[in-house]
């Protein structure tokens, strides 16, 4: 009897391991995810009338993607539809095309044209936009579709607002400008820019050289000025905000006395103080050389301080400015496809399918 209830509590947890695994599949890799197989685009007949330039224009479905805009032109037989989303603005034209001495006109808007061998200039609304062939009517409208609207899907969010894209994964983020390139893959890129958060705080700090280098010209925006503490480590200079912010990195604009390996912290809701990033190997120093802190992940706080836990020279830690900023600085890179109604991104070696929301 012993013997059969041990058989039979194995085989029930195995069971439940099974059931476990299925309950809660990891994300396919990338490696598994093949493209769809984009058929030949057949071009649509056009009258003859139209002439020739007509059927250069219309015979292929173009893209635009450049300089954060993206949209498509594309005819589908009767009708000609114009999609542009650009830093000046979003427009949506659709309608039968007529043509006139080298103009065509859908829905009162006018456009002129040049094509050449693997692009076309196209003119409309008093702009001059490139376009280039796409396989497809519907990867030629993979771009605009991708950046009017917000995605989500298998834990990723993906969106666009005022040419920036932000993209949310688990706890990590990122928002900047993107780029997308023809064969989809889309780069975002987030730098150290913007708004300084850290000027003008009220600062302290338990070490200065002299009453000449006080910790608060380091928090002026004056780089002829700068904080300089005695010969010792380590040394703290803790800023306070005024109210709480999001901050995502700190800039350091060192003096020939640098700090060789310091931290940022940053004072939690319980009042606690948290390693927010820790250098440890820094040679830097300089106005024309500073030092960019990544945060682990962007931060919530009123209070932040610099830790210097080793000096780089025989003096001590002094640095003109330091500058935070609420953008995570960094890169992400990824694939989109356009799979129907989906967008699947492959991401670090993992497929994600994304679906816009309302």
């Amino acid at each position: 009897m012993k013997k059969l209830s041990a058989c039979l509590l194995a085989a029930l947890l195995f069971l439940a391991a099974c059931t476990s695994e299925e309950s809660a599949p990891e994300p396919p890799p990338a490696s598994t995810y093949k493209p769809p197989v984009t058929e030949p685009y057949v071009s649509p007949a056009l009258p003859e009338e139209w002439g020739d330039d007509a059927q250069n224009l219309l015979s292929v479905p173009w893209t635009v993607v450049s300089s954060g805009a993206a949209g498509a032109l594309t005819f589908d037989g009767e009708r000609v539809r114009w999609e542009l989303s650009s830093p000046n603005g979003s427009a949506e034209v659709e309608g039968v095309p007529a043509f006139e001495d080298g103009v065509m006109t859908v829905d009162g808007q006018e456009f002129r044209w040049k094509t050449l061998a693997a692009y076309c200039l196209l003119t409309t609304g008093g702009e001059t936009w490139r376009l280039t062939r796409a396989d497809s009517v519907d990867e030629a409208r993979r771009a605009f579709r991708l950046v009017n609207g917000t995605w989500s899907g298998s834990g990723m969010t993906l969106s666009f607002e005022d040419q920036i894209a932000s993209l949310s994964l688990g706890d990590r983020s990122i928002q900047g400008g993107w780029t997308l390139s023809n064969d989809g893959t889309l780069k975002i890129s987030s730098s150290a820019e913007g708004f300084n958060l850290a000027k003008g705080a009220k600062v302290k700090a338990d070490s200065i050289e002299t009453l000449d280098f006080p910790p608060e010209l380091a928090f002026d925006g004056d780089f002829s000025t700068r904080y300089s503490s005695a010969y010792n480590d380590p040394v703290t200079v803790t800023a306070d905000l005024g109210k709480t912010k999001t901050i995502g990195c700190a800039v350091l604009y060192f003096e020939t006395a640098y700090s060789s390996e310091f931290k940022i912290e940053y004072k939690n809701a319980q009042n606690q103080w948290v390693e927010a990033a820790h250098v440890k190997r820094n040679s830097q120093s300089g106005v024309d050389q500073p030092v960019t802190v990544p945060f682990k992940n962007a931060v919530e706080a009123r209070e932040i301080r610099f830790v210097g836990l080793k000096r780089g020279t025989d003096w001590g830690h002094s640095f003109y400015e330091l500058e935070l900023y609420e953008n995570v600085p960094g890169t992400a890179e990824m694939k989109v496809y356009a799979e129907g109604e989906e967008m699947v991104v492959l991401f670090e070696g993992l497929t994600y399918r994304l679906t816009k929301g309302s």
